[in-house]
């Protein structure tokens, strides 16, 4: 087991910034506990690196140590003018898909992992995790929800969630599609207010790419008379036969199932 060190050279440390961002409320909580926990702080060791360039900064001269847990216990310490109690990962064993098995204070949530595989995206620069950088794109253009986002970009989101955690996400639906949907979903902005909720999206990603014959502008010319009767609804399947309905109303001849 690595020995347990201790020093006041904060200029030692740096962040890895492909790590997840500082929580100002987890940061206060620590502040407010430091008092009790300042003398025992050897029992809170920091795991830290030394300085790889090519996941930090390569601004950073060399002698550093990267912060892969206790980047809060760190921040909270120098403030305190505390020792700083670290250990070394001196063998390699610890990789960027490590990171978020570390850090048991605060689960990390899908901003977390899209942050850090978008950074290392970056710093490789070989085509590594691109994926999540096209994927981002699309979170920030559509403002969905992670979920509605995966529903967009693979056919079978059973596994999705965790191939996302653990940087195997591959996106499955074309550039241009994706786009076209999230527009057409976009469209109903003006008439519903619940058009970005996870159940209406995907609805709408099962009407528009598996209904043969569906007629989005058709859709949308009966929302400026009947959106009052797009109501919000229990789950997908739902909103599926309401819209069928809309769609169809008085339909001559032309009846399209959705179902």
């Amino acid at each position: 087991m690595p020995r347990i060190k201790k020093t006041k050279d904060y200029d030692k440390f740096v962040f890895v910034d492909f790590n997840r961002d500082i929580n100002r409320s987890l940061q206060s909580n620590l502040s407010k506990s430091a008092e009790v926990l300042e003398p025992r702080l050897d029992l809170y060791p920091l795991i830290v690196k030394p300085l790889d360039k090519k996941y930090a900064d390569a601004s950073y001269p060399d002698g550093k140590h990267e912060i892969w847990d206790g980047q809060h216990r760190f921040i909270v310490a120098r403030q305190r003018d505390a020792f700083i109690y670290y250990q070394i990962d001196e063998n390699d064993s610890l990789k960027p898909e490590h990171l978020a098995y570390l850090q048991t204070s605060k689960g990390w949530n899908l901003d977390d992992y899209l942050h850090k595989f978008c950074v290392l995206a970056n710093k490789l620069g070989n085509g590594t995790y691109q994926d999540y950088k096209i994927y981002d794109g699309f979170k920030r253009r559509s403002g969905w929800s992670h979920n509605n986002v995966i529903a967009l970009l693979v056919s079978n989101t059973k596994g999705a969630v965790a191939s996302f955690k653990e940087g195997h996400f591959k996106i499955e639906r074309s550039i241009a599609e994706s786009n076209d949907i999230i527009d057409m979903i976009g469209d109903f902005g003006s008439y519903f207010k619940h058009y970005k909720s996870r159940s209406f999206v995907t609805a709408m990603i099962k009407i528009i790419t598996k209904v043969d014959g569906y007629d989005h502008k058709r859709m949308i010319s009966k929302m400026e008379y009947l959106s009052e009767k797009l109501v919000k609804c229990p789950d997908a399947t739902t909103y599926v036969m309401l819209l069928e309905k809309l769609y169809n109303f008085k339909a001559t001849g032309d009846y399209v199932r959705f179902i």
